[in-house]
């Protein structure tokens, strides 16, 4: 028989969510004990717990409401949607439903961001006819593997199968099985349909566990697995606003700071109604932020936001940089992830420091890129070790490293103007409009006259349709160009001296490391920080109502010396995370 399961339409799928009421806590045989010892306390503060499986959200205030627990009247959140995994979510999820082995013989198709997010791609991107096809081959292929696993499976049952037809037990399975894949409980009529599709498959071929692979691979391709259903319940005080269920926060909790699906023991406690609170929220996501996968999982997000993913397949000119390498892209990439980790993980110290810190992480191959000696003497290794950076190379922070230098620079030359473009988007938080039709954009090229990349573009910005965006990008750039296109200190180009003395917004600066040091200060920044979480938390660029419960955020995050763990805690404790809007 065809494992085929339909992919519903997002629209399809939002009314028929919607309009059958609560979809969760009903039968639930697996329902687990609440959260680990020592969570369960603080969590259940302010949330029901009356009956395991019940899930309806509440806006009690357990725990601390620096950040404003109750939502504030002008709240007004994006509608409710839903939202594919994406690759690594999927990936991840299908490895600890199955086991590895499973996990490493999909193919879920590829990401595809908007606005320079892949969860925001993922938000509004239709399937096509190829990606329906590559989840079904992939729960096919996982669910062939995992039936191999007859232990993983046995611990799924709390039966031993009494003969193909063993319903009951087919049963129990989809009860367990599917309660983790679905990130909920499913109901009787579900669980029905699933039975049925085991029943008939173990029957015609003689065999229960034939059965239990084609409800796994029907499973997995349930819309209730590829998406993250994010519909929510009314909050009695404004029909207009939504509470997300407590498992509809266990999945974008687990998907966000784990990049994966939620444990088991987040399902218990969601089961328990202990993430109906933002007490119960910050507990979960600080166990959470404990689990190596958190520190995975902010590495991917700042590989994207960072374009370190591009390193990959960047190319350069040879003639011009021919110790351009696939090894030291990736030592590139790992430098400046070390460098977050550091004041994440290791020190949980001011976020901001990150823009301009005055060491950085080296080895035998950044270490020589730099001109740096190597701390305590001896020889470069393989090994990254802290480096602090000499004043004198005007060297700091990210804006100093080889990788974004790289990044936002062309095959054979600079670009103060990707540079300048980096800072004020992602850093900033603002808008460059795009060129008007017909622009000329052809930089002069190099010459005697105009040997530096600075006076080539200060030729181009004569031009009044260039000037207008120009401007506000160019002399960022400008006060970068000691550092080559891939982050080498000079300060000759073409047998000319450069300038780098530049300013943003007023403030001067002459190098990665002042300019660092510029933004640091600038009154946005941390507000930007938080902006750049929430679209990859969501899945959706904030809508004006939903940005003044963000400001608020701004305050908590100054309050708590800019720790981004403790961000992170208060951001998907806070209203704004918490809830949606009517879908549209």
């Amino acid at each position: 028989m065809s494992l085929s399961h339909p992919l519903l339409g997002a629209a399809l799928i939002l009314a028929s969510i919607v309009d059958g009421g609560c979809y969760v806590g009903v039968d639930n045989d697996s329902a687990g004990q609440g959260f680990t010892a020592g969570l369960t306390q603080g969590a259940s503060a302010g949330s029901s717990s009356d009956s395991a499986g019940s899930d309806s959200a509440g806006s009690d205030s357990a725990g601390s409401d620096s950040a404003g627990d109750d939502p504030p009247p002008e709240l007004a959140p994006a509608p409710a949607s839903i939202r594919l995994l994406l690759n690594r979510h999927y990936r991840n999820a299908i490895r600890d439903l199955l086991g590895e082995g499973a996990a490493a013989v999909v193919n879920p198709p590829l990401d595809t961001p908007i606005n320079g997010f892949d969860a925001i791609g993922a938000s509004q991107l239709a399937l096509s006819d190829a990606s329906v096809e590559a989840y079904e081959n992939s729960a096919r292929a996982a669910a062939a593997v995992a039936i191999q696993d007859l232990g993983r499976i046995g611990a799924l049952m709390e039966c031993q199968p009494q003969g193909p037809g063993d319903s009951e037990c087919h049963a129990n399975f989809i009860r367990n099985f599917g309660r983790l894949a679905w990130r909920r409980p499913l109901t009787d009529d579900e669980v029905g349909r699933y039975v049925a599709v085991a029943q008939t498959a173990a029957l015609d071929n003689g065999d229960f566990y034939v059965g239990v692979e084609n409800a796994i691979a029907t499973l997995l391709q349930s819309p209730n697995f590829l998406y993250m259903v994010e519909i929510g319940e009314a909050d009695p005080e404004d029909q207009g606003r939504r509470y997300l269920t407590s498992h509809e926060m266990a999945t974008r909790l687990s998907f966000f700071l784990n990049d994966t699906t939620p444990p088991p023991w987040l399902l218990d406690g969601a089961d328990d109604g202990l993430l109906d609170s933002p007490g119960g929220v910050r507990d979960a996501a600080r166990v959470l932020l404990d689990e190596p996968a958190a520190r995975v999982a902010l590495d991917n997000y700042f590989a994207e936001l960072l374009r370190l993913r591009s390193l990959d397949t960047l190319a350069k000119d040879s003639g011009v940089w021919p110790q351009w390498s696939p090894a030291l892209a990736q030592a590139m990439r790992t430098e400046t992830l070390m460098l977050i980790q550091d004041v994440v993980w290791q020190r949980d110290a001011d976020f901001l420091e990150i823009l301009d810190a005055p060491y950085t992480f080296a080895n035998n191959l950044i270490g020589p890129l730099y001109g740096l000696t190597p701390p305590g003497g001896g020889l470069w290794g393989d090994a990254f070790v802290k480096t602090p950076l000499p004043a004198e190379s005007k060297r700091g922070g990210i804006l100093g490293q080889g990788a974004l230098l790289s990044v936002l620079a062309h095959i054979s030359s600079t670009s103060p103007t990707l540079r300048g473009k980096f800072v004020r988007e992602t850093l900033l938080c603002e808008a460059i409009p795009a060129p008007p039709p017909g622009v000329n954009m052809v930089i002069p090229p190099e010459g005697e006259a105009l040997p530096t990349m600075r006076e080539r573009l200060q030729a181009h910005l004569t031009d009044p349709g260039c000037a207008a965006c120009h401007v506000a990008m160019d002399p960022i750039g400008f006060g970068l160009e000691n550092f080559d296109g891939l982050g080498v200190f000079r300060t000759m180009e073409n047998g000319a001296q450069i300038n780098t003395a530049s300013d943003l917004n007023g403030a001067a600066f002459d190098g990665a490391r002042e300019l660092g040091a510029v933004v640091r200060e600038q009154e946005n920044v941390p507000l930007c920080i938080i902006r750049n979480l929430f679209r990859h938390s969501t899945g959706h660029v904030e809508t004006t109502g939903e940005l003044p419960t963000l400001m608020l955020l701004d305050d908590v995050f100054a309050e708590h010396d800019h720790s981004l763990q403790d961000l992170l805690v208060e951001l998907v404790s806070s209203p704004t995370f918490r809830m949606v809007g009517v879908p549209e």
